[in-house]
């Protein structure tokens, strides 16, 4: 294994550039199976002794036979710091490092491939470098492993194959996400699809971090058996922290970094997260057709509830978009702050952040899904945060059989390595407190959705209305969407349009 660090100087090898647009920000996995589930995917035909979920988990059969690739290079693109669940040289005691090392041996191993990083630090010079390659017709690399939202954006420019064109790609394996199929093909056309490999779209699940030592001091409930019953909805969340505020400082004013706070929530994408959480897709599956379900009666109503539920409360709290931390962390960072500064006792985030961020909190902590808009919703519902990885494959690629081969190989295998180390190991034992917490994670993982609209948003839909109203508390939403409609409506159609019409 190898890794490439800097991407321009290849850039400036071509002679033919084109226009990128930059963005920056942006939101949207694979469901991972219980032991049982994986069970009934094996040959279990040998065994007669129940299988625990990391056995069951190997024996599933990736049906890819025996191919001996000469020592191809298979070139992965990818940037913001993604090579690290891609790519390792070595093992180094490492519980994740050394998952991504068995990974990638074993695939190397079995058919005789060499697997290369191609990485930048911005997602935008990734973008430039991938379109780039592709104008010109040059096989410059396998697949990216990229930001969903950037990937969704340049992928209507045609630059990404069908995945269903590409051999020994298995879409019913429990490496894929079923958003693949039934949220991310129309017209018989996939472009971005979410496996295993890409380790970020579990790791970015939207969740709520519970302080469990403020909690007690403040007579809290058992909120896992809140959850369990059903009974975790906005209104539950606001009724029981809207009242919850010390003034820490002592100068009688609410400083929004500075005091203690029930409930806190950062600007950006955390804001997002209440449309899927509150079952309100921006586009649905209705058998083949897809169907633009976002503007509904409904929308003014969530609007409405979370500019009310942020900003009438001293106990209820959102970042500021200026927001910069002492360590120069922002606005996306604001409920992660204060919760590992023991200042809020519910905030959200999203997975990850317990391990990279709260390993020095002393309290005890959970975990807990995303609040369901009432007791009817049948059922709690996340989205993982839009700098996830999503994959394509360029339609420059020349070995299409190598490559086939080896991303189905690398989500089987992270499958069966990576994602338990990650999951069961790294979260379960290193990060989350308790057993119960446990078992809120396999419920928000299993809870994720990946939206056609919000993959395909590029900015330029209605996937982020959701954060500009709440933020700014403008509940006025028909008038802002009636500005927006024209716009919106000029991209998704021109999205379905690129779909209907792939391959012409």
């Amino acid at each position: 294994m190898k890794k490439k660090t800097m991407l321009m100087a290849w850039l400036l090898t071509l002679c033919t550039l084109i226009p990128v647009v930059t963005a920056c920000g942006g939101d949207g996995g694979s469901t991972t199976e219980s032991g049982t589930e994986a069970a009934t995917n094996a040959d279990t035909t040998a065994e007669t002794e129940p299988l625990d979920a990391l056995e069951a988990r190997k024996l599933v059969d990736d049906e890819l036979g025996e191919y001996d690739f000469g020592g191809y290079e298979y070139r992965i693109v990818t940037s913001d710091g993604k090579s690290e669940t891609l790519d390792c040289d070595a093992t180094t005691g490492d519980v994740i490092d050394d998952a991504v090392y068995e990974r990638n041996t074993t695939v190397e191993e079995r058919f005789n491939c060499t697997i290369t990083v191609v990485e930048d630090e911005l997602y935008s010079d990734a973008s430039k470098f991938m379109t780039t390659a592709v104008t010109a017709g040059e096989d410059a690399f396998d697949i990216c492993s990229f930001h969903v939202v950037g990937l969704g954006q340049i992928s209507i420019s045609d630059y990404f194959m069908n995945w269903y064109d590409i051999p020994h790609i298995d879409f019913s394996k429990p490496w894929w996400s079923d958003s693949t199929v039934n949220d991310l093909t129309y017209s018989g056309v996939c472009v971005t699809a979410i496996g295993d490999m890409a380790l970020s779209a579990l790791s970015a699940a939207y969740c709520v971090f519970y302080n469990k030592n403020l909690g007690s001091n403040y007579d809290f409930p058992d909120l896992y058996e809140v959850v369990n019953d059903g009974k975790w909805t906005i209104d539950y969340i606001t009724a029981l922290t809207k009242d919850i505020y010390q003034d820490l400082n002592g100068n009688g004013a609410v400083d929004y970094e500075e005091d203690l706070f029930g409930y806190t929530s950062d600007c950006c994408s955390n804001l997002n997260a209440y449309l899927w959480a509150f079952d309100n897709p921006v586009f649905s599956k209705n058998g083949d057709v897809l169907e633009y379900t976002y503007k509904t009666d409904k929308v003014t109503s969530m609007i409405t509830k979370l500019c009310d539920t942020f900003n009438l409360y001293d106990g209820i709290k959102v970042g500021k978009q200026d927001y910069k931390s002492a360590t120069g962390k922002t606005g996306h960072d604001y409920s992660c702050d204060m919760f590992a500064k023991g200042q809020t006792v519910l905030a959200n985030g999203y997975i990850s952040m317990s391990l990279s961020s709260f390993r020095d909190l002393e309290d005890e902590f959970g975990i807990l899904p995303y609040p369901k808009w009432d007791e009817a919703q049948e059922n709690y519902i996340t989205m993982s945060d839009g700098h996830h990885e999503a994959m394509a494959v360029p339609k420059t690629a020349a070995n299409l059989e190598a490559i086939g081969v080896i991303t189905e190989a690398m989500c089987a295998e992270s499958y069966k390595t990576l994602v338990p180390a990650y999951y069961d190991v790294a979260l379960k034992v290193k990060s989350t407190r308790d057993e119960q917490s446990i078992a809120m994670l396999d419920t928000i993982v299993n809870a994720r959705v990946f939206d056609f609209g919000y993959v395909y948003d590029a900015w330029k839909g209605a996937s982020f209305f959701m954060q500009e109203l709440v933020r700014t508390n403008n509940t006025n939403f028909e008038s802002y969407y009636a500005k927006k409609e024209k716009a919106l409506t000029k991209h998704y159609n021109e999205v379905i349009e690129y779909f209907e019409n792939y391959g012409e």
